[in-house]
């Protein structure tokens, strides 16, 4: 299963470069007068310039599976723990240089979901 976040992004990346053709207009937006057009300029440029890269989604997904993991792990110790003791896997703690990632990668997380549930609204 180790290769699924690997594939992932490679198929999503060949499928939306076919479907990608289509010019996503900045005149979706509605753009009331305390919105700085140029940031939504600049912003959009970057998303488009990035969207179809599929060694960014590789990287990127690199970055995030170990703390997703290593958090996965701490829920799941922290449920067995009064029933099944056994079944736990003990995990350290990440080293204090390194400790605000897995807090980072949740938010970049939370955050995707948060802003594509807002776009769908």
């Amino acid at each position: 299963m180790f290769w699924i976040p690997l594939i992932g992004p490679i198929i999503q990346g060949i499928v939306s470069i076919f479907t990608g053709f289509q010019n996503t207009a900045l005149g979706k937006y509605k753009v009331d007068g305390s919105v700085d057009i140029e940031s939504i300029k600049a912003s959009t440029a970057i998303i488009q310039a990035t969207e179809d890269d599929v060694g960014i989604r590789i990287l990127r997904d690199i970055l995030i599976l170990p703390p997703v993991i290593w958090a996965g792990i701490i829920g799941w110790d922290t449920i067995v723990a009064y029933e099944a003791p056994q079944l736990m896997f003990k995990v350290p703690v990440y080293p204090p240089s390194l400790s605000f990632l897995p807090y980072a990668c949740m938010m970049f997380l939370l955050g995707n979901l948060a802003l594509n549930t807002w776009r769908r609204k």
